[in-house]
């Protein structure tokens, strides 16, 4: 079954994807899936083990089924001190 997402970027993911959200319809069943077709699309520099997956504003994991009508972020790691 297709699910309508809207997807969210921040920092890093941002600058390399070109967008900040976009909306995506997907047969896809994980949000590890989901991510590696997005860095195979926007070439993201970071693996699905290295960011974390938020689901309408609640941390969920990467083999979580996606939920149709959500607004998914995937959020790299931060740095600074």
């Amino acid at each position: 079954m297709s699910k309508s997402i809207k997807l969210r970027y921040f920092a890093s993911l941002q600058e390399q994807a070109k967008v900040a959200e976009e909306n995506l319809i997907t047969d896809l069943n994980t949000y590890r899936e989901l991510y590696d077709l997005l860095s195979e699309r926007h070439g993201f520099n970071l693996s699905s083990t290295q960011v974390k997956v938020a689901v309408n504003d609640e941390f969920t994991t990467m083999e979580n089924i996606i939920l149709d009508q959500s607004t998914i972020v995937f959020i790299p790691p931060v740095a600074g001190g």
